[in-house]
């Protein structure tokens, strides 16, 4: 595992159900990430919040997975997003971490953004599904919109072993600003990397980020579309607790 790497945040605008547009973004932006790296994804970056068409939302979200299960072996990369995923009849928004041509996790979105009309369509998923993935990049604790603001999921993950979070969201324009507090307040009182994707245009908020375990931002983006990068040391976070213990 290295402790030294360098960490992508993807942003772009998702339109529903505009797939292969969606995709071509994504993989125009991707090419422009370094081999060797950590890469994270807005949330269901590859067919918006697509209600209108979910049986095809689901089968063009497999293709994705699959496609990135080859581009993250070729290319050497942790690739982090949140996808449309049926299981047993359910309907989730799955987050996925693929390393290295495999499936290190996925769980379900434990809290949904219901104002938004999630809950009438995915079901949610519990505390008990939360989990952590040991990838070259370190330990990688993955975070879904909605559920950085609840600080139960986020002490668990780290006591599950997670050295950086990522957080993949489509956090709206309107609330802007809580994104852009939340991503830095997490990562100083969990003393923890935090690499934010967002998406962004007219209804979504952009402000990726890339935040240190002092809360300092490394790299951020404002609402262009486009990659932000950081270079991470995972040394930091002991030094941090050594200079600043909290427990």
């Amino acid at each position: 595992m290295r402790k030294t790497f360098k960490a992508y945040s993807i942003q772009f605008e998702s339109f529903p159900c505009g797939f292969k547009k969606n995709y071509s973004k994504f993989l125009t932006l991707l090419n422009l990430c370094e081999r060797d790296s950590l890469v994270v994804a807005p949330e269901v970056f590859p067919t918006g919040f697509c209600y209108k068409n979910i049986d095809e939302a689901v089968r063009f979200s497999e293709k994705v997975c699959n496609d990135l299960m080859g581009f993250s072996e070729g290319l050497n990369l942790t690739v982090v997003f949140s996808v449309f995923e049926r299981i047993n009849g359910k309907l989730f928004n799955s987050i996925k971490v693929l390393s290295n041509g495999r499936e290190l996790l996925s769980r379900p979105k434990v809290k949904l953004f219901k104002p938004g009309g999630e809950g009438e369509y995915f079901t949610e998923g519990r505390l008990e599904d939360l989990k952590v993935a040991k990838t070259p990049f370190g330990v990688v604790a993955p975070v879904v919109c909605f559920e950085l603001r609840f600080f139960e999921i986020l002490k668990r993950l780290k006591e599950l072993g997670g050295e950086v979070f990522t957080v993949s969201a489509q956090w709206g324009r309107a609330r802007k600003f809580h994104w852009e507090i939340l991503i830095r307040s997490r990562a100083l009182e969990l003393q923890r990397f935090f690499v934010g994707a967002n998406g962004t245009g007219k209804e979504m908020g952009g402000s990726s980020a890339i935040v240190d375990p002092w809360g300092r931002v490394i790299s951020e983006a404002g609402d262009s579309e486009g990659i932000i990068s950081g270079s991470i040391d995972l040394k930091v976070i002991n030094q941090v607790e050594k200079k600043l213990p909290l427990n």
